[in-house]
């Protein structure tokens, strides 16, 4: 016996203290969270800062979602949001395999498709109204 090993398993035990391996949906929603933490980050350092100079104040457009998404609060804690649920996810199927796993790991996937596209939505969506004008005045 060394220090690692816990004796005999606990009769008593009602969560099922063994090692439980990882099923394809939780690699897959482990993979597609850390993904989306990645691409997160990845737009926001390349994406933002462009956005921010050549779209210049878009309140007028979409009032307080460009705040919102420009600010560097809103990619750390989404980023961090995907990466706890993946990591939370796998540590309890491996430790419990209870059916709350799966819903942390689903909420990860959820959580990274929602936090990218609202990301590139409030990132494009003022630059497909910015020829609007252009437009108005060939109708005149």
């Amino acid at each position: 016996m060394n220090q690692f090993d816990l004796g005999p398993p606990d009769p008593y035990d009602q969560h099922g203290s063994g090692h439980t391996e990882l099923t394809d949906f939780d690699k897959l929603a482990t993979n597609l969270a850390w993904f989306g933490a990645i691409v997160l980050v990845a737009i926001r350092f390349l994406l933002v800062d462009p956005a921010r100079t050549t779209y210049g104040p878009l309140d007028e457009k979409l009032p307080g979602l460009t705040k919102l998404v420009f600010s560097p609060g809103y990619t750390a804690s989404a980023a961090l949001l995907m990466i706890f649920c993946a990591w939370y996810g796998r540590k309890m199927r491996r430790l419990y395999d209870s059916r709350s796993a799966s819903n942390i790991l689903f909420f990860g996937i959820v959580v990274a498709v929602l936090a990218n596209g609202l990301l590139i939505y409030g990132l494009y969506a003022p630059a497909g109204g910015a020829l609007d004008h252009l437009y108005d005045a060939g109708s005149r």
